[in-house]
């Protein structure tokens, strides 16, 4: 394991758990309601009172008999349309700014913020899941059983966690089985490219530190070659010239040999 990875592994999993430990409560720094709501609900409530001063005031005349029981009512239905129409007038402009304020439809931030941490820890938890699988994999596949069954865990994880995402960030007003065929397209390709694109970068680190090692082992068969072969060749020939001819064709085998096995490491093998 090379020491960026030593260092990235950790960091990963406190960034993780970090992530996973503030997202259900990160709605709880966000206002429970827009303050453009709050003033026109206020507004509304100022509209309220007004209305039931004057209701009041209408009783109290007919109490102190200024006017007729008659007229009570003539003017009590005058005031209760009115009333009516009004409300229904600021019921509307205050929905209305309800709906410029909402996020992924939801009346505000912090019900979106509320939803949505509560499913982020299931997307970073498969991701976890995946990691460590990807991790012990060689571990893992000493038991076949096992290995298929995190394989099954993870991606039942992935399914689930974006499935869950998806479904709550979508519009709500679509029709029903266009809705669940879209979802379902979305949570699998979801899936896949996540579990895809974390498998790659994996192997590809994979590949890139065993492409190192490769190097570092030819640098090593050349410099050997050079250093140890060819001069106990040197020496063996000088020791005994009747073995010349059969060193030579040694080392043309050797590297014959070792030239083809060199192909084969680097995929160039015509074989």
């Amino acid at each position: 394991m090379t020491s960026n990875k030593k260092v990235f592994i950790p960091i990963f999993i406190v960034i993780g758990a970090i992530i996973i430990f503030i997202a259900p409560l990160l709605h709880i720094n966000f206002p429970k309601k827009p303050e453009a709501v709050k003033l026109f609900e206020k507004k509304i409530d100022d509209f309220n009172l007004l209305e039931d001063n004057k209701l009041c005031q209408l009783k109290g005349k007919l109490e102190v008999n200024k006017i007729t029981y008659l007229e009570y009512i003539e003017q009590r239905e005058s005031l209760d349309i009115d009333r009516s129409a009004r409300t229904d007038l600021l019921n509307f402009q205050l929905k209305q700014i309800v709906n410029n304020h909402r996020v992924f439809g939801f009346r505000t931030l912090r019900v979106f913020l509320i939803g949505f941490g509560i499913r982020l820890p299931y997307i970073l938890f498969s991701f976890i899941i995946l990691f460590f699988f990807l991790y012990s994999r060689d571990k893992l596949k000493t038991n076949i059983y096992l290995y298929r069954s995190v394989m099954i865990l993870y991606t039942i994880s992935f399914l689930i966690s974006f499935y869950m995402t998806i479904w709550f960030v979508l519009p709500q007003d679509l029709p029903v089985t266009a809705y669940h065929i879209l979802i379902a397209t979305l949570t699998i390709l979801s899936s896949w490219s996540s579990i895809y694109l974390v498998k790659y970068y994996y192997d590809r680190e994979i590949l890139f530190v065993l492409s190192l090692k490769i190097k570092e082992l030819i640098h090593f068969i050349t410099t050997s070659r050079r250093t140890y072969v060819l001069d106990f060749a040197v020496k063996a020939s000088q020791a005994n010239p009747d073995l010349k001819e059969d060193i030579k064709l040694k080392l043309g085998e050797y590297d014959e040999q070792l030239e083809v096995t060199m192909k084969k490491v680097a995929g160039k093998d015509e074989s």
